[in-house]
């Protein structure tokens, strides 16, 4: 399989695949990625579409891309995947309920490329109320993963999984805002050059916990309707996260793990909370709006990060961060969020994803690192949606930063086609952010002394705090009881 980097083109990192680029699935993310592959990437097969609906069929056609229908089935999905994948071709995925590890698996066996923005399975598994909660959770998909990376080995054909804007590009974000922390805190000099010196870093920087922050504001002339369900991104794939049961990385300076909460195995350091993400608070900030609460998702990275900043004494843990991820959907997608819960997790019968009738407003994703000399550290993404259009017309600020990580894992595939099943924080940081930067808006970094207390214990006092938290988990647990058994 020979891959050939070709360098900058008019100040744009690109890359030369020798064969086709498959690209599966063209919803909001697929329809803003086309155009930035075309740019970047010189498939000497092309670049065709699978998909299966008819979503994205103009702008595949505007593109030069073929467009194929194909729905990918557990009983027919290898014979689909024959007629149009051979060895040294790429097949990038951005459809949701497709197994992720299925594609990776035949993907390694037949010398073919391999990409996604998450870690999918076959339809049945984050909304189904016959499996336990446990059965239900990203951690259990990405062990799956793990599991047959170490089986391919090292030297298989480069499958990139969870590369996205989160998960994905905050994990480079991630060790951009350590970078700047040692600077300013005056630790080693230097780029770590491996997973124990990133995480050497991060201890010796005092970094205790690590928040993935996203607060996403854009808004459309027509407002929300009742019994609509409004996002600006896939909506099923939203819907998934938030029926999911809510996970976390907990870390080795927390003196217990939150009430109720269940680790995944012994020694692992992440847990699962017995209530979905979409019914699950908790508080973030951010550089333009300050402290924020959103709502407690369930994400990949959250296990990765933390993983990747572990050290270890043997079977225990010397030093790992707490990694949550906080998120603040637009306006509409919270109330179509609360309103899914009212509903008892029935789905509203009219759906809608914002693309060209936004009006106003900006995804910002990054990171907040706390717990050192500084109190805490943001790093990430403000790209408006004025920013946004003017890179892909058709595009928001969401589906762009998830378009621009999906990028930057093609070009380093293409770079590095033999390295076997990789994670973002498997890649090089500032490799993957030359080439997804150009579309992330303004690049910001900021210190700030907010803490998630502030404001705690000066309106209610202890007893009145507690007797609220009371009612209000009696009030939620019925309508949870047909997915959280």
């Amino acid at each position: 399989m020979q891959q050939q980097d070709t360098g900058a083109t008019s100040g744009l990192q690109s890359a030369r695949l020798d064969g086709k680029l498959v690209m599966l699935g063209c919803g909001s993310i697929g329809q803003a990625a086309l155009p930035l592959l075309s740019r970047h990437v010189d498939a000497t097969g092309g670049l065709t579409v699978l998909s299966a609906d008819e979503r994205g069929r103009g702008i595949a056609t505007a593109q030069g891309a073929p467009f194929i229908h194909c729905h990918l089935k557990p009983g027919s999905c290898q014979r689909d995947l024959r007629r149009h994948l051979v060895a040294g071709d790429l097949l990038l995925t951005l459809s949701v309920v497709v197994s992720s590890v299925d594609l990776v698996e035949w993907c390694a066996d037949h010398g073919v490329l391999y990409v996604d923005t998450s870690i999918e399975p076959w339809p049945g598994v984050f909304d189904n109320p016959m499996l336990s909660v446990r059965e239900r959770t990203n951690f259990q998909a990405r062990e799956r993963m793990l599991r047959l990376g170490r089986r391919l080995g090292a030297a298989a054909p480069t499958a990139i999984v969870d590369h996205g804007a989160n998960p994905g590009l905050v994990s480079h974000f991630v060790k951009h805002a350590l970078l700047d922390l040692a600077g300013v805190l005056g630790g080693a000099p230097g780029r770590p050059a491996n997973q124990p010196e990133w995480a050497a870093l991060a201890r010796d920087a005092g970094v205790t916990l690590i928040q993935v922050s996203e607060r996403d504001t854009q808004a459309a002339e027509r407002p929300k309707r009742p019994n609509e369900f409004v996002n600006t991104w896939s909506i099923d794939g939203f819907v998934d996260e938030l029926m999911q049961p809510a996970e976390l990385s907990l870390g080795t300076s927390e003196p217990r793990k939150p009430h109720g909460a269940l680790y995944h195995r012994r020694g692992s350091g992440s847990i699962y909370l017995r209530r979905p993400g979409g019914a699950t608070f908790a508080r973030s900030w951010l550089p333009s709006l300050g402290g924020f609460q959103g709502l407690l998702m369930t994400h990949d990275e959250v296990f990765s990060i933390a993983d990747h900043l572990s050290v270890r004494d043997g079977r225990f843990f010397a030093y790992r961060p707490t990694v949550l991820f906080v998120y603040h959907p637009c306006d509409d997608a919270m109330l179509s969020a609360l309103e899914l819960e009212g509903r008892g997790w029935q789905m509203q019968p009219t759906r809608r994803v914002l693309t060209t009738e936004i009006v106003t407003g900006m995804d910002e994703l990054g990171v907040l690192l706390a717990g050192h000399a500084r109190n805490a550290y943001w790093f990430g993404s403000q790209l408006s949606i004025e920013e946004a259009r003017r890179h892909v017309p058709h595009a928001n600020a969401t589906t762009l930063q998830v378009a621009a990580g999906a990028l930057a894992a093609v070009v380093s595939a293409i770079r590095h086609p033999r390295r076997g099943v990789l994670e973002s924080d498997d890649l090089d940081f500032e490799e993957c952010l030359a080439v997804a930067s150009p579309y992330l808006g303004r690049l910001v970094g900021a210190f700030t002394d907010w803490t998630p207390l502030q404001g705690r214990g000066e309106l209610f006092d202890e007893e009145t705090t507690r007797s609220r938290k009371a009612r209000s988990s009696e009030e939620r647990v019925a309508g949870r009881r047909r997915v959280f058994r």
